[in-house]
């Protein structure tokens, strides 16, 4: 009579070797990410679409790694059945799939709509003040004008220069005394801009999103080396369209410059949703900010010829 661990391991083997099912289950998955992730790299200019495939892939990398560990779970709780039983792998894979499309499922939507409210919560901010009224105005014209309405202004009582979107319920922008104060007016309305093309290519969303689910996936090779440069790509482009919205790309530059001085290293905790954060290397969601500047400086250039 075979032992307890004996079981186990010809259920692994059952599993794994002798049945093609649980493999093809997986190949398929990860031929499901190739898929998006293709779809993602040749169409570089559809930023909806962009977000949407990426919600998609870390949904399909949540359900990717749990069907692996329920599967183990299932061969180790149900090792004689899916050893020995006619369907026991079967109804094994079975039970990983409906597992790990239930948890993922409920794991996505639930960090989807309650990711923005949490990360509210660890921000204290306030409504603004009379005489930060005019940048109440300036946000509604520039979002009457981009297609973001009803885009609400928070303020954030900091000495270190604070700016970052975040949609959920609604869509915030959210800033602090430390820039309003360090900044010039002009600067300060190519910041904000450059939050509101966040929220127009659905980035403040997202960035929310894959945040939280990366320290659910912190072993995730996708969340470890593809996501920061999808951030990275995103600061680019919301610099980029920023410069073209306000006509004043340099504003853009030098309010990056002055808020990077500024910070010293001081961005820890909103790294990921700060207009700027601990930049370098593969795993950093920020492009360097002496990049960020000779792009915009350029963009500048190119704006002025055109005139």
């Amino acid at each position: 009579m075979p032992t307890p661990l004996e079981i186990v391991v010809e259920s692994l083997q059952a599993y794994w070797i002798t049945s093609p099912l649980p493999l093809i289950i997986l190949f398929a998955t990860l031929a499901c990410i190739g898929t998006l992730v293709y779809v993602f790299l040749t169409n570089a200019r559809n930023a909806k679409l962009r977000v949407s495939l990426l919600t998609g892939l870390y949904s399909l990398s949540i359900f990717f790694w749990l069907f692996v560990a329920s599967s183990f779970v299932l061969c180790l709780s149900l090792s004689r059945m899916v050893a020995y039983a006619r369907f026991g792998v079967q109804t094994a894979a079975g039970g990983a799939v409906l597992v790990s499309f239930a948890v993922s499922a409920v794991v996505s939507v639930v960090v989807w709509r309650k990711g923005a409210a949490r990360v509210l919560r660890r921000i204290p901010t306030r409504e603004p003040l009379a005489t930060e009224t005019w940048l109440v105005d300036y946000i509604a014209l520039v979002g009457k004008f981009e297609g973001v309405s009803s885009v609400e202004l928070r303020v954030k009582e900091d000495a270190t220069p604070v700016a970052m979107a975040v949609s959920g319920a609604r869509d915030i922008v959210i800033v602090s005394t430390g820039l309003l104060s360090s900044l010039e007016r002009d600067e300060v309305e190519a910041v904000v801009a450059h939050e509101l093309m966040h929220i127009k290519n659905h980035d403040s969303r997202f960035k929310v999103f894959s945040h939280m689910l990366s320290r659910f996936l912190f072993f995730d090779p996708f969340s470890k080396f593809f996501d920061p440069a999808v951030h990275r790509e995103r600061e680019y482009l919301a610099d980029e369209m920023s410069g073209r919205t306000t006509g004043k790309p340099g504003s853009l530059a030098s309010a990056l410059l002055k808020i990077h001085e500024k910070a010293n290293g001081g961005l820890t905790a909103l790294a990921g949703l700060n207009i700027v954060g601990r930049e370098g290397g593969l795993f950093s969601r920020f492009p360097p900010v002496k990049e960020r500047i000779t792009r915009l400086i350029l963009l500048s250039d190119i704006l002025h010829r055109a005139t």
